[in-house]
């Protein structure tokens, strides 16, 4: 992401260098974590705007005097984008051989690999979201705005010469045509939390088409520049207004880029088309102090994340926000030094000539490309860590139905049932076990309890389906219907084979809430054939029903209803967590304050698990179930510990691992309590807590 000076072609306007500091200083704040900058990434689609406005100005200057030169123009955008850009680069490798777990690295050599090939966008739109988890300890995630700007003056340069030729008539219809079928594609994967409208350029071109069409107007219209009329006043004041109302109140819950983002691009359109030297707002944005950022904005931009990233990579605990705040000034300080040595000397023909420049970055490209590749086939030199290999199978996914779910075809309808335990009798299964995939990471205890219980156990789920009777999932994993008819083969068996007990697991707040604060729920959306809207309110109102009708149905067979609560969800990585635990030089006891920081806090678990354990309670509260849950295992008064000083408890950030299932053994050994206490199995309940006029119905927790 970035704005050239214009060329001599171009009159120069300070109020646009002010308007490049108004865009990268949110930016930076947005990154460095302050809270009340929430909506600071819109600053990118301000850079947008104005790269579209600059760069076809001069584009569109050139070609009127016939002396447009692809060629020339490329070398431009080589000069001003490839030397600060690729020195960035190479301060990183030392850092990233430091400070990065495997993991980390591997993915940073792939994003060496992108970035010379400007594709760094498509690259962390295969790998995840701009707002999930981790994202900021990526050091090269911004580049992604690169990529997106290069991809577009690729193809906008030949558009626009096919263009000139055929007239403006023609073409500015056309280009108008592609911003809104390009607004109306970001719109629709701003609703559906598209990675691919965020990062590529078919959801983003409009933003940049919108400063190239600001360029068209000011190139037949040259006197229509603002005086001081009343309307370039408020149409100035008016356009930073809209840029700060989206820093202020955007969030990562605000659906983007479609709709919320005009807010922000017409804020940019607005101070270009009406600010001048003799306006309120163009003299305060041609303040020196805003026109300085404004100059080293670029590389500002360049360094302020890799300081954030590595720095967060260094540290087992988020570093302080004052730290951060330091570091955005260090990137400042950088940038300056950036673009005094770097960007302006590199600018200058008579300093470098065409051929070095290409030669040099082309060079230096094919360097970083080779160092990528290896540190890629290398898996991020996991060498460089002491790791016992045992840690590592704990983020291994689970092989326990493996051996039954050969020849499953991976659609949802035809994944088979699978037995534990003891062998099931002639009249089938003792117990059965339905669920997501969060019953599947629960099933080593559960085979390990049927073995020494004599119990055969039965069990039957995929990910993201939750075992509701009429109950289907929009935009899950599978097709509409997949879950459904899933939940309806679950009680088929149950009937058919007049099984009394029936456990339901799963991640049941991913279908009622999402996340954790701030996220917005997109996708795992219930329907029924009642209520088909696909948002929250009308998800957990199926829930509410589904849950009520599965528990009656099984209910009205005679069966033994039991629900286990949804074991805590993870905000860290564990995978991450004890990486760094590995690499650094820290007591038992010190490791185990930095596990219990980077845990889950228990309120937060609290809050996410509230609605639909609202709905279990008041189920179990007047004996249609038995609820259980793991929190007693997991949770003291103030966090939920996501594994101990040694090894972690879970997969991922919600699914327990073989250690954190083997934790979980006394609760589940009280759902089978009573073959338990038969057996003479000692099931300590000392949290255990009878719900108020539900004897025998009973919640595991404080």
């Amino acid at each position: 992401m970035h704005t050239p000076n214009p060329v001599a072609c171009v009159p120069y306007r300070a109020e646009v260098d002010g308007l490049r500091a108004v865009a990268v200083i949110p930016v930076i704040l947005f990154h460095a974590g302050v809270a009340h900058m929430a909506g600071g990434f819109v600053g990118v689609d301000v850079f947008f705007v104005i790269s579209g406005y600059l760069i076809t100005s001069i584009i569109l200057a050139e070609l009127a005097q016939q002396r447009f030169s692809l060629v020339s123009f490329y070398e431009r955008r080589a000069r001003r984008i490839l030397p600060p850009l690729l020195l960035m680069m190479a301060a990183c490798l030392p850092l990233a051989w430091l400070w990065l777990d495997p993991i980390s690295l591997k993915g940073f050599a792939k994003s060496l690999v992108a970035v010379p090939f400007f594709s760094s966008n498509a690259l962390f739109w295969m790998e995840s979201g701009y707002f999930d988890a981790g994202v900021d300890a990526k050091p090269l995630i911004h580049t992604w705005t690169l990529a997106l700007e290069e991809q577009y003056y690729v193809l906008f340069p030949l558009l626009l010469m096919l263009g000139w030729r055929v007239g403006r008539r023609t073409l500015l219809p056309l280009l108008g045509l592609l911003a809104v079928a390009s607004l109306a594609l970001a719109e629709h994967g701003a609703q559906l939390a598209s990675s691919a409208a965020f990062y590529l350029l078919p959801g983003r071109a409009w933003e940049l088409l919108v400063g190239s069409l600001l360029a068209f107007w000011f190139s037949a219209h040259p006197r229509r520049v603002p005086a001081a009329g009343w309307h370039h006043e408020a149409g100035g004041l008016l356009g930073l207004g809209l840029i700060g109302f989206a820093v202020f109140s955007y969030g990562k819950a605000t659906p983007f880029p479609g709709l919320h983002a005009l807010v922000p691009t017409m804020g940019a359109a607005l101070v270009i088309t009406c600010t001048s030297a003799k306006t309120l707002a163009g003299r305060w944005l041609a303040s020196r102090p805003l026109v300085a950022v404004g100059l080293v904005s670029y590389s500002a931009y360049l360094w302020h994340q890799p300081l954030f990233a590595l720095a967060r990579n260094r540290s087992l605990l988020p570093p302080s926000l004052s730290f951060m705040l330091g570091l955005a000034a260090l990137s400042l300080l950088l940038a300056w030094l950036s673009w005094r040595f770097i960007e302006t000397p590199f600018r200058d023909k008579q300093r470098v000539s065409r051929r070095q420049i290409f030669t040099g970055s082309a060079l230096a490209s094919l360097l970083f490309v080779g160092l990528g590749l290896a540190g890629y086939q290398q898996q991020g030199f996991p060498q460089r860590y002491d790791i016992d290999p045992a840690m590592l199978k704990a983020f291994e996914d689970p092989t326990i139905r493996t051996a039954c779910d050969r020849g499953y075809d991976g659609s949802g309808f035809g994944i088979g049932l699978c037995f534990f335990g003891a062998p099931a009798g002639a009249d089938g299964a003792a117990v059965a076990v339905f669920g997501d995939s969060h019953s599947e990471a629960l099933l080593p205890t559960f085979a390990e309890l049927g073995e020494r219980l004599g119990l055969s156990v039965v069990h039957l789920g995929v990910g993201g389906c939750p075992p509701l009777l009429g109950v289907a999932v929009a935009a899950g994993n599978y097709a509409r219907g997949a879950c459904e008819t899933l939940a309806q083969r679950q009680f088929d068996y149950v009937k058919a084979h007049g099984i009394r007990h029936v456990v339901l697991v799963a991640r049941w707040s991913l279908y009622t809430d999402g996340g954790y604060e701030g996220e917005r729920k997109v996708r795992y959306f219930l329907v029924d054939a009642q209520h088909m809207a696909q948002d929250q309110a009308t998800s957990r109102q199926v829930f509410r029903a589904g849950v009520q009708r599965t528990v009656e149905a099984y209910r009205a067979l005679g069966v033994q209803v039991d629900v286990l609560a949804q074991a805590p969800q993870q905000l860290a990585s564990p995978r991450t967590v004890y990486y760094r635990l590995a690499h650094v030089g820290q007591s038992d006891a010190q490791k185990l304050q930095t596990v219990q920081a980077l845990s889950v806090p228990y309120g937060a678990h609290q809050r996410l698990q509230q609605f639909n354990r609202g709905v279990f309670e008041t189920m179990a509260s007047t004996g249609q179930v038995r609820l259980f849950d793991l929190d007693g295992v997991f949770c003291d008064t103030r966090r939920c510990l996501l594994g101990d000083p040694q090894q972690s408890w879970y997969k991922d950030n919600d699914h327990l691992n073989g250690e954190g299932a083997y934790k979980a053994m006394p609760v589940v050994a009280q759902m089978l309590d009573a073959q338990a206490m038969a057996s003479g199995i000692a099931v300590s309940q000392p949290n255990a807590r009878t719900l108020p006029g539900a004897p025998g119905a009973y919640l595991l927790g404080r």
